[in-house]
């Protein structure tokens, strides 16, 4: 099916802050709204914690470990004898244990760096280093380019036993922001419950050594607070969380799920977002990217169980009904810049089935959506539309198959 007409265009804004690189990605579909050099390796600092957790929720969902795990602490991770204004850790020392849980909230929520120490440990295979390990899970997201040489995001030469003796004390972990919400997204696939952790203004974990359970405030608590009576937020944006990224070489920086009144969710990077210490300018920038984003942008919903005026039916020829009615089977927003109805360009068959249910799909809609563009992992379902079977039919007599070969 083929439709000619004067399509939005959905190419990315160009942002014009003042920062290193920054993306706005709806969540959902795994769109680019909008880029200031997106594809551009930089510094990550602690939002390289993120790809720990990734690993512990793909093992979780692979069956590998639970959230109850204990994780022990070794050596490696002990970063007991640091000052906790420079490097971010919990109380505990080497021989206690943690449960993945606690360990995965601390990392998360209070940058603890012996915590992702701990759990990336835990988690390289038998026979690979971290760094190999590390290398390896990005390979998986296919953050193409990346460069992995700490679970904590610490430059190489403040990483203690951690540090990598043949590279440069200067070395340090490259990515994207691109890459960066890459990770995001595929974070909030595994664990949804993310943004309820987002919301929390206090973890706790048991320390054996401490003989006690702690309890602290998160990065969160502080921008809810404190930080966020200095943010202009004139659209009421809801910050989420995610990740922050601190350190002199890279500056401010966070990697954010936010949403807007309409309930639209976006996930945010911005990188170089003021000096390092600046504790309110990452959240300003985040929330001004997204205003950016919704003073250009149109969002268009397709709703679940609507039917698309210009895709009623799609053709089976192999079955009794060679146009087999459909409905959109997912509710999917996506973004353009003027207010035009998104058509559809063309549709593809999903598979060619002896038989079709009601319900089924049978078909994803490509749109016609000039110059959009997704994130490098983002699935053909995400960018296109799945269409469901309004009927049961089944396969059609050979010889109608034949004739319909031959004559259409």
């Amino acid at each position: 099916m083929r439709i000619v007409s004067a399509a939005p265009s959905a190419k990315p804004i160009d942002l014009k802050e003042s920062l290193t690189s920054a993306v706005v990605v709806d969540a959902r579909t795994g769109q680019v709204l909008a880029t200031r050099n997106a594809t551009k390796l930089g510094m990550i600092a602690s939002q390289s914690k993120m790809l720990t957790a990734y690993a512990a929720l793909r093992a979780i969902h692979d069956g590998k470990l639970t959230w109850d795990t204990p994780i022990p602490i070794t050596s490696k991770a002990d970063l007991s004898h640091q000052p906790k204004y420079v490097y971010s850790h919990l109380d505990i020392k080497a021989g206690d244990h943690l449960t993945v849980r606690e360990l995965y909230n601390a990392m998360l929520t209070i940058s603890a760096n012996d915590a992702s120490f701990a759990l990336s440990e835990y988690l390289t295979p038998k026979g690979m280093t971290t760094q190999a390990a590390l290398q390896s899970w990005a390979n998986e997201l296919k953050l193409d380019h990346s460069k992995w040489y700490n679970a904590a995001g610490q430059v190489n030469g403040n990483a203690f036993e951690n540090k990598i003796a043949h590279e440069p004390g200067e070395a340090a972990n490259l990515a994207s922001a691109e890459h960066l919400a890459m990770l995001a997204r595929e974070i909030i696939k595994l664990d949804p419950n993310i943004r309820t952790l987002g919301e929390s203004d206090f973890i706790s974990y048991k320390s054996a050594s401490a003989n006690r359970t702690v309890k602290l405030t998160t990065d969160q608590f502080l921008f809810r607070h404190q930080h966020s009576k200095k943010v202009s937020n004139p659209n009421h944006l809801i910050i989420e969380g995610l990740k922050t990224g601190s350190t002199p070489e890279s500056g401010a920086a966070f990697t954010g799920i936010v949403k807007d009144q309409a309930g639209h969710e976006f996930i945010t990077v911005v990188n170089g977002a003021g000096y390092y210490t600046d504790t309110v300018t990452r959240y300003q920038e985040t929330i001004n990217i997204v205003n950016d984003v919704l003073k250009s942008q149109v969002p268009e919903t397709f709703e679940a169980g609507s039917v698309l005026s210009d895709c009623k039916k799609v053709k089976m020829l192999d079955m009794k009904r060679k146009e087999v009615p459909v409905v959109v089977g997912q509710t999917k927003t996506f973004w353009h810049q003027k207010q035009a109805p998104i058509k559809v360009n063309h549709t593809t068959l999903s598979r060619h089935p002896k038989k079709v249910a009601r319900g089924q799909s049978v078909a994803l809609a490509q749109l016609a959506l000039p110059d959009v563009v997704f994130l490098p992992n983002t699935s053909v379902n995400s960018r296109n539309l799945l269409l469901k079977s309004t009927i049961d039919t089944t396969q059609a007599p050979w010889w109608t198959r034949v004739w319909r070969d031959i004559f259409g």
